[in-house]
């Protein structure tokens, strides 16, 4: 596969007029953010993902980790959640995306690590997950609930992978889903665009970083 930096810090204006036109067809549904009954997501920011090294590398992951940091510190300074995931397999344990893709991350590993620009602090959830979907064999749906929140945020990678998995269930669940453009990406701009309109079409509400970041503090 060939993957490409598709999003940088010097086109980000350009892309996301660019992304926020394809989508104009599909904003009658959209739903708008009440950050007080939200909480944000970030799905798999680990070394597997951002390593350069390592064959599932996301060039464009390192892009949108600044506005993923600006988005935690905001949640964070309103009290409101933060949730982490990221994606491993313990021996023994069933593997559909190792058994797709030929490879996968063992629990303990040093690719399990969320890297350091985005390290949870003391008493956030973090979440192990085995596949896509971030609800699939973890307490997220009950940790949601308990705290009577129904709209999440999504942010992470991949686009087209786990965080549209996550975004559909989320929707499945009865939430109203917000899927934040620059703070997700894919291995190519064809399949982070994909799933924009998907997902746009008839499942999450498409937002910017700074949109979002606009919305009035939570007193």
């Amino acid at each position: 596969m060939q993957k490409n930096l598709y999003f940088t810090g010097k086109n980000a204006a350009q892309k996301l007029r660019s992304w926020e036109g394809a989508l104009e067809e599909t904003r009658k549904h959209w739903k708008t953010l009440d950050r007080k009954n939200s909480a944000l997501i970030v799905i798999d920011m680990q070394e597997y993902f951002l390593g350069s090294t390592s064959h599932a590398f996301v060039p464009t992951a390192a892009a949108i980790t600044p506005n993923i940091q600006k988005l935690v510190q905001a949640y964070r300074k309103d009290n409101l959640p933060v949730i982490f995931t990221y994606f491993a397999v313990e021996k023994g344990e069933a593997d559909p995306i190792g058994n797709w893709w030929g490879r996968s991350v063992v629990e303990g590993s040093k690719e399990c690590k969320i890297v350091d620009q985005l390290a949870p602090k003391d008493g956030e959830t973090v979440l192990r997950k085995s596949s896509y979907n971030s609800f699939s064999g973890t307490d997220l749906k009950k940790i949601l609930e308990s705290q009577n929140i129904s709209q999440l945020v999504v942010t992470g990678v991949l686009s087209n992978l786990c965080c549209e998995t996550t975004a559909r269930e989320a929707f499945n669940l009865g939430m109203d889903v917000f899927f934040v453009m620059d703070a997700t990406a894919a291995f190519t701009e064809q399949m982070h665009l994909a799933s924009l309109l998907n997902l746009s079409c008839g499942f999450a509400t498409p937002i910017t970083a700074d949109q979002l970041l606009h919305f009035s503090s939570v007193s």
